[in-house]
C-alpha cells in the first residue's frame, strides 16, 4: 500500500486500513477511524495527467450543499493530502449492500439476493428513481450508467450511489463533464464524440434509465440484444427494440416468461422510449412517468393481480386470475 497515513486541510492524519477495490482512475480504502467513511486515492498517473482538474471538479462537488450530507451518495465530503500537502483524493461515505448487476442477473440473483422477489426489485428501482431526480434537481446528470455503481442495502429498499465523481456537475454556469461512458448505455445522440465533450442532459439520462431499469426487470438483459442478431449497439442505432415488433425477437424461455408477465404500461413506456425514443428525445419517458408506471406495478401487485416470482416459470396466459380479481392480458 503506497500510503498508510493521509491527511486533512489541517494537517490531521488519518491511518487507512486495507485496500477495498480498485478501479481505472483509483484504490479506495477503509479508514481506521470512521467505519462509516472509506478513502479514494487516484492514481498517480491520473494525477499527473488530470490532477488539478480533477481537484477543481471535487471542490466544485463539495460546494453542492444540498448533496453533501447525503448518506445515499459517495459524495466528496473531505479532500485528502500526503504529508507534503500534495492532493490525493477524497474521503465520502461508505456503501452498504451488494451491486445492482447481481441483481440484474439471470443466475447471480439466487446467490446474492436469495429472497428478492418482483416487489422488493420494484422498490430498489423506485429508491433509485427518487435519488436520481435529486440529483437532477441539483443540475446533476450521472452520464455513465453501470449497474455496478448502484448497491443495493439487502436489509432495506435504499439503492446507494457510488462512483459519484465521474458524474456530470454544472456550479455557477460551470460545467464539468463525464467524462466516460459505454455505448451500449448512451443515446444515440452523443455515439462517437468524446465523453468528456459530451453535455448530458435530461433527456440522454432518459434514455440511459430506461436501459437502466429495462435490464432490472429482466434479469440483465440489454433491450436491444436479439438472439442471433446484430449485437445491441447496432440495434441501438437503428432503434431496433425487439420487443416492441409484434414480439418476432424475444428471446424464448425465461425472459420471454418475465416479459409476458409484464404489465401493460410498463411495456409500452419502454416500446415507446427504445423505438421512437431512440432517435426522438422528446419520446423518451422521464422520471416522473417511470415513478407512476411503476408505483403503479407495485400497488397491483400487492393486490395479487401480477406475478411476483424473479422468474416466472410459464408465459402468462390470455386470461390471467390474480388472487383476488380477474386480469385479462392486453
Amino acid at each position: 500500500m503506497p500510503y498508510s497515513t493521509v491527511y486533512d486541510a489541517r494537517h490531521q492524519s488519518q491511518q487507512l486500513l486495507s485496500e477495498l477495490g480498485r478501479g481505472g482512475e483509483g484504490t479506495v480504502y477503509g479508514l481506521q477511524q470512521r467505519n462509516d467513511v472509506i478513502v479514494k486515492i487516484y492514481h498517480s498517473q491520473i494525477l499527473e495527467k488530470r490532477g488539478p482538474l480533477l481537484q477543481e471538479k471535487i471542490a466544485a462537488m463539495q460546494g453542492v450543499e444540498k448533496l453533501f450530507n447525503d448518506k445515499n451518495l459517495s459524495w466528496p465530503l473531505i479532500n485528502v493530502f500526503d504529508q507534503q500537502q500534495k492532493w490525493l483524493g477524497y474521503a465520502m461515505y461508505r456503501a452498504s449492500g451488494k451491486p445492482m448487476s447481481r441483481m440484474a442477473h439471470a443466475v447471480l440473483f439466487q446467490k446474492h439476493f436469495p429472497n428478492l422477489d418482483r416487489r422488493q426489485l420494484v422498490d430498489y428501482l423506485l429508491s433509485m428513481l427518487k435519488q436520481i431526480k435529486i440529483l437532477h434537481k441539483n443540475a446533476v446528470m450521472i452520464g455513465d450508467y453501470n449497474l455496478d455503481n448502484f448497491i443495493c442495502d439487502s436489509t432495506s429498499n435504499k439503492v446507494f450511489f457510488i462512483d459519484c465523481d465521474s458524474y456530470q456537475i454544472t456550479v455557477n454556469g460551470t460545467v464539468f463533464p463525464c467524462p466516460v461512458g459505454s455505448p451500449d448505455m448512451t443515446p444515440l445522440e452523443q455515439h462517437g464524440k468524446d465523453f468528456s465533450q459530451v453535455k448530458r442532459t435530461l433527456e440522454s439520462e432518459y434514455f440511459s434509465i430506461a436501459i437502466t431499469l429495462f435490464k432490472c426487470l429482466m434479469l440483465g438483459r440489454h433491450p436491444y440484444d436479439i438472439v442471433g442478431g446484430a449485437d445491441p449497439v447496432t440495434n441501438l442505432k437503428k432503434g431496433n427494440f425487439p420487443y416492441g415488433t409484434g414480439n418476432r425477437g424475444i428471446p424464448k424461455g425465461h425472459w420471454y416468461n418475465i416479459w409476458s408477465h409484464m404489465p401493460h404500461r410498463v411495456k409500452s413506456v419502454f416500446i415507446r422510449t427504445f423505438t421512437e425514443g431512440a432517435r426522438d428525445p422528446a419520446q423518451r419517458a422521464s422520471v416522473d412517468e417511470w415513478q407512476q408506471v411503476l408505483r403503479i406495478y407495485r400497488q397491483e401487485m400487492d393486490k395479487g393481480w401480477h406475478e411476483v416470482a424473479i422468474r416466472p416459470q410459464q408465459p402468462k396466459p390470455k386470461e390471467y386470475r390474480g388472487k383476488s380479481v380477474s386480469v385479462t392480458q392486453a
